[in-house]
């Protein structure tokens, strides 16, 4: 949780562990020697108890092989890509037939589950199947959810896990009467949200769509054969369990695959699977209603990708409330049980930050704090507390969080030290002259790599390291450079009206200044011009943020696109189509813009902006 290089290289050789330990309870050898010596005894108590220990391990073994990846992943190099590709893989097939097994045994044991189907899917990408596909619509706020208490499940049977809020049919429930192929929808199980809502019209529209031939994979691999689905003896209370397990790792690996750069997703689909988005929350969704330790960690995973995920890739562009009501949801149903949790009060201070309720936030981090006793929670909440001082442009509290994360923490200290640094300048306070000295020395001496690292590499080279330069800067220098930190990470829609304000005039005024030859106060060129826009996109001045966007191409036509800065014309451009797209007559120029964004490369955070303009493209 930390990024702490030590604790992941822990965690990797902890997961490899007992990677090792599953697939040695369920290889192929063993699983032949099985069926070979122990189909006579199929119908015994041990027979049945092992089914269910080795459907659990082999769910075990995917869980971890995820995690792995995950892992893997973070350390952002192009080897730990291919090694993290090739885990996922393993991952993807484990997750595939384990999941297919179970479900087909809870449609013979206990009645049919509306879930999506594996079988139906083909494992090589479609285009008729895009990743994004359903992105444009998570835009539109959703129907309310209706969870009343669970009293007798769909299928006829009691569910025996009542710690979360059911409804009384687990149904979707459009606000308009279903038609025939909604009430056949492979969703019809579970409750509305804003997501499943459109999985639930995704699904209803495509069905029909998917090709009937599947892997013979599936039949291959198997744990069970066709008769042993019938034959098999396996107790409701056990199958439930497991269903809500498999779904929660399967749904956890389709959401986060399809969260990749357009980059990675092909490489993806070359290793051989892909992956929606929509299957990933519907099933993350089922999941968190589970009866095991994996159903809370469902219902985080789905607030993760409602709070961070949403919000810091622009999934639904400014909209940076878009997940608001699912997230108010997760954590009121699960506020009996884990309202006092660290985690739960974490998430809630980020619905409160996206509402732009900063005091509600700071209060829920700081109970957060006070009721962890994990070292790594406390950072966390540390992390948020200091972009909270940040959004509110209060310098002095936010540089006093980023300097307490730079001496405690060991994850990417450089950064804090930046956020530190140009904080102490935007306030005026030129005596923490330290901090300006040590980001030229950090960064010269972490590893590069990351996209991070390069970010911090190139503006060490924006910031002056002698008291003379750091004088000659006045403090609206450094203030652009909060403000790109807050377009950067999209938290400009999360400022009020009085920090907005106070910003557009900055710009303005360092705008009015570089038009009159007194560019000094601007780090890089037209950075002003960009920000400026995207505040009046926040106020909704959609002409005149236009206007700066044009402007801003303006000035930059003559600068190289392999410029340092060069991501204030590539981000420039994707404001910009994001804009004319909106408007059916200047849709087909609003798609020549973002398109013009693939003509630069190695600028900071293009693997951002290209998943935004890889979405923007699919959904036009």
């Amino acid at each position: 949780m930390s990024y702490e290089e030590e604790k992941l290289t822990k965690a990797i050789q902890v997961l490899k562990d007992l990677e090792k330990r599953c697939a040695t309870q369920s290889g192929w050898l063993k699983q032949v020697t099985q069926r070979v010596f122990s189909f006579s005894q199929q119908v015994d108590s041990k027979s049945e108890q092992s089914l269910a220990e080795q459907l659990e391990t082999q769910i075990i073994l995917a869980d971890s092989q995820v995690c792995i990846a995950i892992l893997t992943f973070l350390q952002q190099e192009l080897s730990a890509y291919l090694k993290g590709g090739w885990v996922l893989r393993k991952a993807w097939k484990v997750y595939q037939k384990v999941y297919k097994d179970i479900l087909t045994l809870y449609n013979e044991k206990i009645g049919e589950l509306q879930l999506p189907d594996p079988s139906s899917q083909n494992l090589s990408p479609s285009p008729e199947l895009p990743n994004e596909s359903a992105d444009e619509d998570l835009v539109a706020p959703s129907d309310i959810w209706d969870v009343p208490d669970l009293k007798i499940g769909k299928n006829g049977y009691t569910n025996q896990h009542s710690r979360l809020p059911h409804s009384k049919s687990a149904n979707l429930k459009p606000s308009d009467p279903p038609s025939p192929s909604k009430t056949t929808s492979r969703f019809s199980h579970l409750r509305k949200s804003m997501s499943v809502s459109n999985a639930h019209q995704f699904w209803s529209a495509r069905m029909d769509s998917f090709s009937s031939s599947s892997i013979s994979f599936y039949n291959i691999s198997s744990i069970l054969s066709t008769d042993d689905y019938t034959n098999a003896k396996i107790d409701k209370e056990t199958l439930e369990r497991l269903m809500g397990a498999v779904s929660f790792g399967y749904g956890l690996f389709q959401l986060g695959i399809s969260l990749l750069p357009p980059s990675l997703l092909r490489l993806i689909s070359i290793l051989g699977f892909n992956t929606n988005r929509q299957n990933g929350i519907a099933c993350l969704m089922y999941a968190r209603l589970g009866m095991d330790m994996r159903a809370p960690l469902a219902s985080l995973s789905l607030l993760w990708y409602h709070t961070i995920v949403r919000p810091f890739y622009a999934i639904d562009g400014t909209n940076v409330q878009a997940g608001v009501e699912c997230s108010e949801q997760l954590l009121k149903e699960s506020e009996a049980e884990f309202s006092q949790s660290a985690l739960f009060l974490f998430f809630r201070g980020r619905v409160c930050r996206l509402n732009s309720d900063i005091k509600g936030a700071l209060k829920s981090y700081q109970q957060a704090v006070q009721n962890s006793s994990q070292r790594e929670i406390k950072i966390l909440c540390t992390h948020e507390v200091g972009w909270c001082h940040l959004i509110e442009l209060d310098y002095q509290k936010a540089g006093n969080s980023f300097t307490l994360l730079k001496c405690s923490s060991r994850w990417s200290r450089a950064f804090y030290n930046y956020l530190a640094a140009i904080c102490a300048g935007a306030c005026g306070d030129k005596e923490q002259f330290r901090l300006f000295e040590d980001i030229g020395q950090m960064t010269r001496n972490m590893p590069k790599g990351t996209q991070l690292d390069e970010f911090l590499a190139r503006r060490a080279k924006r910031c002056p390291n002698t008291v003379e330069t750091i004088d000659a800067k006045r403090t609206v220098y450094w203030k652009l450079l909060v403000f790109e930190m807050l377009y950067l990470w999209n938290a400009l829609p999360s400022c009020n009206e009085e920090s907005i304000s106070a910003i557009i005039t900055e710009c303005k005024e360092v705008s009015s200044n570089v038009e009159s030859d007194r560019n000094e106060d601007e780090p890089m060129v037209g950075l002003s011009k960009l920000i400026l826009g995207g505040a009046l996109c926040v106020q909704r001045h959609f002409d005149q943020a236009q206007e700066c966007f044009k402007k801003c191409l303006e000035v930059r036509s003559q600068i190289p696109t392999n410029a340092d800065d060069s991501h204030v014309s590539a981000f420039c451009l994707y404001e910009l189509g994001l804009l004319l797209l909106k408007n059916e007559q200047t849709q087909e120029e609003g798609k020549n813009y973002l398109r013009q964004v693939n003509q630069y490369s190695h600028y900071d955070f293009e693997q951002k902006l290209n998943v935004r303009v890889h979405s923007l493209l699919k959904q036009s």
